[in-house]
């Protein structure tokens, strides 16, 4: 196992090595021992195996049943050791009006998933991803976003695994002319992890909009990696990062904007803002901007605080007390993420993690 994660400016994990990724037989179980309750558009599954269905009409999906293998050790190599995967294409001018849910469950050993989601020219999809771990197993995660001209993904992407395990995830989303990604990652879990989002605007006129959520607490070491590249011109990258670290946690988000040569009338912007609820904990903020144009825009806004006492005081002054003023100002921090979320079953599921997170 894992001891200790990169530091903020190593996050380099190409050398990394999962020594307790083994897999073993395991046979797929029921609805009722997963707790889970389905819903229309969606699909389940465990261990590898799709045991649960229902997908919106338009779209072509693809489940792939995979071999046991012995043992996975390097993380660079999820491609051979695989053993879970989804494919998901949504043809030329499809638009997809149901939401589509994707729950990816790791109950009786390690997970090595791969998601891989294309829209053609002109396609449109909404997906709600929830990525579940219910034992000690470990997970490498790595999902494909290819979003062609015109198209639209937006995407919720939820990180919920269980505590005593170390988590590589991994998304890497293309996008060409005039499309656009808008996603939101919540990672609300128990583990260690080290988290990438890297967003490619390859074609003029395309956007990213990239919002990352995360929590961390107890003795927690998270490290997420959130990043936007203007490769077109006039293309838009926009990052916005909001984290909670409390008890004896450490969470870093690394912003970075990168602007090529020839992305002319570009921007690219990032936000972080860390609350730190504790003396103990360790949060840190490292905004980067990498710029090789000089017709663009950009900026990066930065901030690490703690609970503010004016407003504690001002709740207090109204007949609350200090710990209820406290909560109510740390769940209005997360508010507006939540309430984005569609849904209202997964929405107060969210809802309630985050506050299990925050005692």
């Amino acid at each position: 196992m894992i001891n200790k994660l990169p530091l903020a400016e190593k996050t380099n994990i190409k050398n990394w090595a999962f020594e307790d990724l083994v897999l073993k037989d395991v046979l797929a179980p029921t609805l009722c021992e997963l707790d889970i309750h389905t819903t229309p558009n969606q699909i389940i599954i465990v261990d590898g195996e799709i045991i649960h269905g229902n997908m919106p009409y338009g779209l072509q999906v693809e489940i792939e049943k995979f071999p046991v293998t012995a043992t996975n050790s390097l993380l660079e190599l999820n491609h051979q050791n695989v053993n879970s995967k989804i494919n998901i294409l949504v043809e030329k001018d499809e638009i997809a009006t149901e939401v589509l849910s994707i729950v990816v469950i790791a109950k009786n050993r390690s997970l090595v998933h791969q998601t891989s989601i294309e829209l053609q020219e002109g396609a449109m999809l909404e997906v709600m991803e929830n990525y579940i771990g219910m034992g000690e197993f470990n997970a490498n995660i790595i999902a494909n976003y290819n979003v062609g001209a015109n198209a639209k993904l937006k995407l919720s992407t939820i990180n919920n695994m269980a505590a005593n395990t170390v988590v590589y995830h991994h998304k890497h989303a293309d996008v060409a002319n005039d499309g656009m990604i808008d996603t939101t990652n919540f990672i609300i879990n128990d583990t260690d992890l080290v988290f990438e989002d890297f967003a490619y605007l390859t074609g003029r006129g395309a956007d990213a909009d990239l919002k990352t959520v995360a929590i961390a607490s107890d003795k927690q070491q998270q490290n997420l990696t959130i990043r936007t590249e203007n490769i077109a011109s006039n293309t838009v990258g926009n990052i916005v990062n909001y984290g909670i670290v409390k008890d004896e946690a450490h969470l870093a988000f690394n912003g970075v904007g990168k602007i090529q040569k020839a992305s002319k009338s570009s921007d690219n912007q990032q936000e972080t803002r860390l609350l730190n609820l504790s003396t103990t904990a360790e949060a840190v903020a490292n905004p980067f901007l990498l710029i090789d144009e000089g017709d663009i825009t950009a900026g990066h806004a930065a901030s690490i605080g703690q609970l503010d006492e004016e407003q504690i005081y001002y709740l207090m002054s109204r007949g609350m007390s200090r710990a209820a003023a406290s909560k109510m100002i740390v769940s209005g921090f997360l508010t507006p993420f939540v309430d984005a979320i569609q849904d209202e079953e997964m929405r107060a599921t969210l809802a309630g993690k985050i506050e299990q997170k925050l005692g």
